[in-house]
């Protein structure tokens, strides 16, 4: 059992580093600050956020994303052929991104997170996860004035996403998850879904991951099960009914299981957490399975996310222990 994150980490954190970033971003827009200085400022708390990973107990770490402003426009904004349009609420939280509009034929100009990889690499020795909107999840978020067809869409943000996960593989990272909180949420053409995520994952020489969240899966699980993916992860706080599915599913991937609220301050208790940890062990090998937050943490204050992942570190450690000197 593997602990680790979905992603992101609080973007707003009063008297926190968080605050130190939006200051700076600020001061750059007007001119203030230079792009050196923003990228100092952005580096270091990228350093202190995997340093909080570490400390808290996560073992598979990430950036923190703390450059993105959403999970679609760090990506969509370095394609040519997609502009950044106006605020559009982010599924069904009360957080806004902007939305890409497809005017032209996408094209990846070259890579956009491998020297953010390669960065947060450099901060850590622990395995370090790579994170990509997943293809579904981006044409459904979009508005596409080009295509004129989801599929056509889907396909060409999965090869483009290829490309990227390629080059992040290529440049160490130990995990290359792609986020799809559109399957689950509202009506999923699971069949596209599966499609793009095909292509986004083939030949990509790390593992790879798919992440589910913010609705239930409801019938997807067996679907996502033949995806050529490495790892499924799935949201048991949002759809704690698909926990108990999974006696009724044929398992043949890893899991990834998100069992921590990302979206509520209340703090789970270690005897919750050891209750999850027994109903996946009558399911699947433990050692197949990665525990996290149920979807990034950018909705949660600092001090709250940092508890979760403390409590998510010492309820993992805590259950290897008992089960340890029970054997």
């Amino acid at each position: 059992m593997i602990t680790t994150v979905i992603g992101s980490y609080p973007k707003v954190a009063k008297d926190t580093y968080s605050t130190k970033l939006i200051g700076t971003i600020a001061r750059w827009q007007r001119g203030e600050a230079t792009g050196e200085q923003m990228e100092s400022v952005a580096r270091d708390i990228t350093n202190a956020v995997i340093a909080e990973q570490e400390a808290a107990g996560i073992e598979l770490v990430t950036d923190g994303q703390i450059r993105w402003e959403d999970l679609v426009t760090p990506f969509a904004g370095k394609l040519d052929g997609i502009e950044i349009n106006g605020l559009t609420r982010w599924f069904n939280n009360n957080v806004y991104y902007r939305r890409p509009v497809v005017r032209g034929e996408p094209t990846r100009r070259g890579p956009v997170l491998v020297e953010a990889l390669r960065f947060a690499k450099s901060c850590t020795e622990r395995p370090v996860k790579a994170v990509l909107p997943g293809p579904y999840t981006f044409a459904t978020v979009s508005e596409d004035r080009h295509f004129r067809s989801p599929r056509r869409f889907v396909r060409r943000m999965a090869e483009l996403l290829n490309e990227e996960a390629q080059a992040l593989a290529a440049a160490g990272a130990a995990m290359v998850q792609f986020d799809e909180p559109a399957i689950g949420f509202g009506k999923t053409d699971m069949k596209l879904a599966a499609e793009g995520l095909a292509i986004a994952a083939q030949g990509v020489k790390a593992k790879t991951a798919v992440a589910t969240y913010f609705g239930s899966l409801n019938g997807l699980f067996d679907a996502l099960m033949r995806t050529p993916v490495d790892v499924v992860g799935i949201d048991v706080v949002s759809d704690p009914t698909s926990l108990r599915s999974l006696s009724r599913a044929r398992i043949t991937k890893e899991l990834g299981i998100g069992c921590v609220d990302g979206r509520n301050t209340k703090l789970e208790t270690v005897t919750q957490l050891h209750a999850v940890f027994n109903a996946l062990r009558r399911r699947v090998p433990l050692d197949r399975v990665y525990v996290s937050p149920n979807c990034g943490l950018e909705f949660l204050p600092h001090p709250q996310a940092l508890a979760k992942l403390r409590r998510l570190g010492e309820a993992a450690a805590s259950y290897r222990a008992t089960r340890s000197a029970n054997r």
